[in-house]
């Protein structure tokens, strides 16, 4: 046997050692192997033995480290059998097992959670939703206005309370968004001589009927009419109103 294997199984018996776990022929062979390679046992892990030991005995463990939970799921497997303890053995858990369980059951929460959440609604839907709601909700016509938005049809609903409402819309081009978009103002002269944001959006091809939601970006106290513009790509902050493409007025 070569120094380096000597010495590979010499700190293996050392390990054992400490942990008391060695039988008697096991004993006279660590007390050759220091003879022969003129070392003795390891302190260090005799003290670190030792902390163990004390954290095992204390009656609350001490607070997980930060990230720990994060690491223990994939270590920690189940085996494939369960072990047979004999029924006169003691078996000492550490506290690093009710981590780890706590861990790995977080983790099988957080997928359950993430598989079996609820998919979002569709704006139909949530148009729906508002309408059910609030019964006294009316629908205020969009009307077009010339060339290429003569046809432009549709209305709007739109509740004080909840500051939420949507635009059902038909005969609106399909825009290239790389180009101009569509957006929405809604007037309310109580609140502000200029009208208000109420958000941009596209309309699709070959889609006959379309339910935008409105994106109001203030708060609307009482409308008077909402207007569909025509802008470049991403809106404006104040619309010079050159394509005016529906009006709906109270």
């Amino acid at each position: 046997m070569s120094r380096e294997e000597m010495l590979s199984r010499f700190e293996e018996l050392d390990a054992g050692r400490v942990l008391g776990d060695l039988d008697a022929e096991e004993s006279a062979e660590w007390s050759e192997l220091c003879g022969t390679l003129g070392v003795s046992g390891d302190a260090s892990l005799e003290l670190l033995a030792a902390e163990f030991e004390a954290a095992l005995s204390r009656e609350t463990a001490p607070a997980m480290p930060l990230g720990l939970a994060e690491r223990l799921c994939p270590v920690v497997e189940m085996p494939a059998k369960p072990a047979v303890v004999p029924e006169d053995s003691k078996v000492v858990v550490g506290p690093w097992i009710g981590w780890a369980a706590a861990a790995c059951l977080l983790g099988l929460l957080v997928f359950r959670g993430a598989d079996t959440e609820k998919p979002t609604l569709s704006a139909d839907s949530r148009r729906d939703a508002l309408l059910r709601q609030e019964a006294g909700l009316k629908g205020i016509p969009f009307a077009g206005t010339t060339g290429d938005f003569a046809k432009a049809g549709g209305e709007v609903v739109w509740s004080d309370g909840k500051q939420e409402g949507y635009m059902t819309l038909s005969g609106i081009p399909a825009n290239d968004s790389g180009k101009y978009q569509y957006q929405l103002w809604i007037v309310d002269p109580d609140r502000d001589a200029l009208p208000v944001d109420g958000g941009v959006f596209d309309i699709p091809a070959g889609q006959d009927k379309v339910v935008i939601p409105i994106d109001s970006k203030l708060a609307v106290l009482k409308p008077a009419a909402f207007v569909i513009t025509r802008e470049k790509p991403g809106g404006v902050v104040k619309s010079a109103q050159e394509v005016v493409v529906a009006i709906a007025k109270l």
